[in-house]
C-alpha cells in the first residue's frame, strides 16, 4: 500500500471577484470551531462535554504591501465582500505527483480591522487585516467538505445538513 502525500504550497485570493495575484503573503480562513460546554450531574461520576453551537469566525490576510483597494474595502465595516481562495493540491506517491486537485475556499465577511502599517528600514510595507467570517464554503476536488453560514442557521458537512433537526424544532 503506497502512503499518500498531499501538498498545498500556493494559492490566490479573490476580492469581490477581482484576483489579488501577488497582493497578499499569506490569508488564515476561517473553519468552523465548535463550541463544547461541560455539563456534570448529580450522580454522573465524571463531566462531560457536549456541542452547543459553533464560535465566531475569524480570519486574517496579511497583505505583501500597501494597497489602497484593500484600505478602501477595509474601511467600511457595514460592507461585506466576498472572497475566494484558491489552490492547487497535489497528491503524491512513491511513483510521483500523481493528481492536481483544485481546492477552493469562499466566504463571505467584513473587515474587521485593516491592520496597522509597519513601516521599517529597508523593507516593504506590510499589514494584516482581520474580517469577521458569515459564510464559509470549503471544497476539495468539487466535493464540498463543509458549508457555514451563521445568519442562515445553515451548517452541512460531507452533504449532511446538521442543523435540520434544530431548526424544524424552532420552527424555521
Amino acid at each position: 500500500m503506497d502512503i499518500l502525500v498531499n501538498r498545498i504550497t500556493n494559492a490566490n485570493i479573490y476580492m469581490d471577484g477581482t484576483g489579488l495575484l501577488g497582493r497578499a503573503e499569506e490569508i488564515e480562513v476561517a473553519q468552523p470551531h465548535h463550541r463544547m460546554v461541560d455539563h456534570k450531574g448529580l450522580g454522573m461520576a465524571g463531566t462531560a462535554e457536549f456541542w452547543a453551537g459553533v464560535d465566531k469566525l475569524e480570519a486574517k490576510i496579511k497583505w505583501a504591501s500597501l494597497y489602497p483597494e484593500a484600505l478602501t474595502a477595509a474601511a467600511s465595516p457595514f460592507t461585506s465582500h466576498s472572497f475566494q481562495v484558491r489552490g492547487s493540491l497535489e497528491q503524491y506517491t512513491s511513483q510521483g505527483r500523481n493528481a492536481e486537485l483544485p481546492v477552493v475556499y469562499l466566504m463571505t465577511a467584513i473587515f474587521k480591522d485593516a491592520g496597522a502599517l509597519r513601516f521599517r528600514q529597508h523593507e516593504n510595507v506590510d499589514s494584516t487585516s482581520s474580517l469577521t467570517v458569515y459564510h464559509s464554503e470549503l471544497y476539495v476536488a468539487g466535493a464540498q467538505i463543509h458549508l457555514y453560514d451563521v445568519l442562515a442557521n445553515i451548517y452541512v458537512v460531507n452533504g449532511v445538513d446538521q442543523l435540520a433537526v434544530f431548526r424544524a424544532n424552532l420552527g424555521g
